[in-house]
């Protein structure tokens, strides 16, 4: 049995340091899913909040061996945001890559490299916004996310064979566009 799965047969039963430990696990990747779907920081958080506390009330009928952890609390995200979406009426919008992605200074850096670097994350955030729908999902859920193959299949409903030609794909995509602009030699 995994940590994990022992971190979840313990927050079954009720143990909070247990249930303090997934959250803690957890919480970024799923902020940055709902964020993602949302463009907005307040209600992200609040979602995201959402989300853990209907994922722990509905624990004792979560099966290890089913589905991921993690793609359990992802659809129980999706889920919540499809109700937000629904009961407040509005279409969600457009959301540039480069504005949630995490960015560190380094303090080696000068700041001509750091602008020069930041560029270049928005110039590739900008080429991911215009892959495929698929290429830019599967993009998304696997490397900005952190997804396995599996469970990007799962979110997606598609086979894992499809999520990785997806990837290769919107990979090759990415490449020739980078060389396209001369952000790669």
């Amino acid at each position: 049995m995994t940590d994990e799965n022992m971190l979840i047969t313990k927050a079954k039963d009720g143990d909070r340091e247990a249930l303090n430990t997934l959250i803690l696990h957890y919480w970024q990747p799923i902020y940055r899913l709902i964020y993602s779907k949302l463009g907005n920081e307040d209600d992200a958080k609040e979602l995201t909040q959402e989300t853990f506390m209907k994922a722990f009330r509905s624990l004792p009928g979560y099966k290890i061996l089913d589905v991921s952890f993690k793609s359990y609390l992802a659809r129980i995200a999706i889920n919540a945001v499809t109700d937000f979406w629904r009961k407040n009426g509005r279409t969600p919008q457009i959301v540039n890559l480069a504005e949630y992605q995490e960015s560190i200074l380094d303090a080696r850096e000068n700041p001509e490299e750091y602008i020069l670097r930041m560029e270049g994350q928005e110039q590739i955030a900008n080429l991911v916004e215009s892959l495929p729908e698929e290429q830019r999902q599967a993009i998304k859920l696997r490397i900005i996310l952190g997804l396995s193959i599996h469970d990007a299949a799962m979110q997606m409903n598609k086979t894992e064979s499809a999520i990785k030609m997806l990837q290769q794909r919107a990979l090759k995509n990415l490449r020739k566009m980078c060389l396209g602009i001369g952000i790669l030699q």
